[in-house]
């Protein structure tokens, strides 16, 4: 059976990873995120499908998809044609999926932290909030770092979650100390800087890392404190915040990965004591920021429906950029954001879609897409049908 959509209806792939997407099926979960999306497209009335880089038929240009039956409170399984939009929902795989006349509604692929400093920093509206980086490439950029920054961090150049962080401070003559976290805190004392320098290159293991100047964050009870924005676009092309959330570190820890998180607002006035008037002049200097970044992003990137921002606060008061996610897990939005305003977050998210999609030439360009109902006579190949298999 063949499934036409008229041409004003755009249809949106939603690629996650193998995993994700076999979980679903097997499992007919509906986890928070695949809910705010679905419960969002009741309003926004896309053809929305999810699909993984296995479930992809790159010779026949279709996919083995899922899709969730409202009525039915189930996953069900369906042959699509390529889609007109592509949103890449969290970690999906090595493996890109390209076509020119597929809008792609966000990045499909992590930042290099190294890279998106480079080219903030030919921004002029943007330097006032770059921390000072460089990256490694010899033991004398570190030296000369900690001659400049008492206290430094280094980052993986790609990469999340904190795993790939040191916070490094020297403590006198050849002496230092560094913490880390994975899964737990590791705080190391080393003498001497040829010992330190080989600990480092064993933690990186190769791997391309940058050297930045440590921010003197806000902090409460030795917990460090900074913010994480959700900034994105509406379906008129506008930016806007859909949420703030502060992260409040682990005690001593040297990162906010994994850390408690609170409403922006409540938080500062409630726990930091701000006055409405001070509030209000943060909220004003982080707004401008966070589009000032969103913007020199999209210059630099191309056009993206959403950015997760990190922002520190420093104890003066300044702000500071600390870096840009190209997809936001939204862990800290979720656990401090009424329900309603995370379906809105996704309506702007799928509003923009239709935006875009009313602007491109392509769509008049495409076939009318065309969805198969899977049938026992109808041949998949081993690696569609491979996602579907215990």
């Amino acid at each position: 059976m063949l499934i036409n959509k008229t041409n004003n209806t755009p249809t949106l792939g939603v690629f996650v990873s193998n995993k994700y997407f076999k979980k679903l099926y097997q499992e007919q979960i509906l986890p928070w995120k695949a809910a705010e999306l679905i419960e969002a497209n009741k309003q926004a009335k896309l053809i929305l499908f999810l699909f993984a880089s296995k479930s992809i038929d790159y010779r026949n240009k279709r996919i083995l998809g899922i899709y969730y039956d409202v009525n039915k409170n189930l996953w069900v399984k369906k042959i699509f044609a390529y889609p007109d939009l592509i949103y890449r929902m969290g970690k999906s795989g090595k493996k890109q999926f390209k076509d020119k006349n597929i809008i792609p509604l966000n990045y499909q692929v992590g930042f290099n932290k190294y890279k998106v400093y480079e080219k903030l920093l030919k921004i002029e509206s943007m330097r006032q909030y770059l921390p000072l980086s460089v990256i490694y490439k010899s033991s004398r950029d570190l030296k000369k770092m900690l001659e400049l920054h008492n206290t430094v961090y280094l980052k993986g150049c790609e990469g999340g979650r904190g795993k790939q962080v040191i916070r490094l401070k020297q403590l006198g003559e050849e002496r230092y100390e560094y913490s880390r976290f994975n899964n737990e805190m590791y705080l190391v004392k080393v003498d001497g800087f040829n010992k330190l320098i080989s600990e480092i290159k064993g933690f990186f293991q190769n791997k391309e890392f940058l050297i930045q100047q440590a921010i003197d964050l806000l902090t409460i009870d030795n917990k460090i404190i900074d913010l994480r924005a959700e900034v994105q676009k509406n379906g008129n092309g506008e930016l806007t915040v859909a949420g703030i959330s502060v992260r409040v570190g682990h005690k001593n820890h040297p990162i906010t990965t994994h850390a408690n998180s609170y409403p922006f607002k409540a938080f500062f006035q409630n726990t930091l004591k701000y006055s409405e008037a001070r509030f209000k002049e943060l909220e004003s200097r982080l707004q401008k920021l966070l589009f000032t970044a969103y913007k020199s992003i999209e210059k630099a990137y191309g056009p993206t429906a959403e950015i997760g921002i990190d922002v520190g606060l420093d104890k003066k008061g300044r702000l500071w950029f600390i870096e840009c996610n190209s997809c936001s897990k939204k862990v800290s939005f979720y656990n401090t954001t009424e329900r309603d305003a995370i379906v809105k977050s996704y309506l702007n998210i799928l509003e923009y879609a239709k935006y875009l999609y009313n602007k491109s030439p392509v769509k008049n360009k495409r076939p009318k897409t065309l969805v198969y109902q899977p049938h026992q006579s109808y041949l998949l190949d081993s690696g569609m049908l491979g996602v579907f298999r215990k």
